[in-house]
């Protein structure tokens, strides 16, 4: 009796298809997110928050039942800005918490399609503000075998967006800097990639960030270092930070896989930044980085 009476009850904040956004445990016997309370279905007095803020919550929820919607099956379009969307969410829950007080603990929970859903998956809102990082509800899981928990990447197209979409593909979760206005040599960098933005500086800024809040880098590269890619390898050695030039000239090779790995082991790299040149400059340096990547993922599974 004694835990039970200091059971404080759990808001959710989690936008599923239907749509439904808000849901309550009451007890501490029950599982999961609960019961849903809000949802697209109205008002109502019983709700513990005021009508405007339920009415930021419901055009919240609305826009993303459109998108999902529109998609057809459920699918997320690649234009989906996912850390707009959250960064939206979390300061709902805020406010949900200011308005809840110590009535009700506030959780926000990402939704299960982001591919980037395992990074700060499961947030309570404290009532100052802060963010709590809590356990998933399945979980820990064992990790999967992976080469990396973290992959890195700055967006230009080639080797950076393989980069990218390997991580998506294969359930690594992503980052990195991105110049300012999110610019590539192909337009701006697609949404879908959750990169971070600079406020101001370029592609040489954007490079230096990335190598320096990387645990290594891996330079991939075809022919003559140069350009860029150069500047990458420059910056690593300068910010005494791990890093290697592999060639990929030849094609891929399982030595050359087996090569990557071994120094990821051996300089304990977790959060990795991959880098090489731009596919203007060197036509297939997309596929070729996605296919080593591939071939490693393999020899670590």
């Amino acid at each position: 009796m004694a835990e039970n009476s200091k059971f404080v009850p759990v808001l959710t904040v989690l936008a599923e298809p239907g749509p439904a956004y808000i849901w309550v445990v009451r007890s501490p016997d029950e599982g999961g997110v609960g019961g849903n309370m809000c949802s697209l279905m109205g008002w109502d007095d019983s709700f513990p928050m005021s009508h405007g803020l339920w009415q930021k919550f419901d055009d919240w929820a609305w826009e993303f039942d459109q998108v999902l919607s529109e998609g057809g099956y459920f699918q997320i379009p690649d234009d989906w800005d996912w850390l707009a969307f959250h960064a939206r969410g979390l300061q709902l829950s805020r406010w949900l918490k200011d308005e809840v007080g110590g009535a009700y603990r506030v959780v926000y929970l990402k939704y299960g399609s982001d591919p980037n859903r395992s990074l700060s998956e499961r947030t309570e809102v404290l009532a100052d503000g802060s963010l709590l990082p809590l356990l998933p509800f399945l979980g820990p899981f064992p990790e999967p075998a992976r080469f990396c928990r973290h992959i890195v990447s700055g967006g230009q197209t080639g080797a950076d967006r393989a980069a990218l979409d390997f991580a998506i593909e294969n359930g690594y979760t992503h980052g990195g800097w991105a110049p300012a206005g999110r610019q590539a040599e192909d337009g701006t960098i697609p949404l879908k990639y959750q990169l971070t933005v600079l406020p101001e500086g370029g592609y040489l800024e954007r490079t230096r960030r990335n190598v320096e809040d990387s645990d290594g880098t891996l330079v991939v590269n075809l022919g003559e270092l140069d350009g860029e890619t150069l500047v990458t390898q420059q910056f690593a050695e300068a910010l005494g930070k791990p890093h290697l030039v592999i060639q990929l000239a030849g094609g891929i090779t399982a030595e050359a896989a087996n090569d990557v790995l071994v120094w990821l082991r051996d300089h304990e790299i977790k959060t990795l930044n991959i880098a090489g040149p731009r596919e203007s400059k060197r036509p297939g340096a997309y596929g070729l980085t996605f296919e080593l990547l591939a071939a490693m993922h393999r020899s670590s599974s």
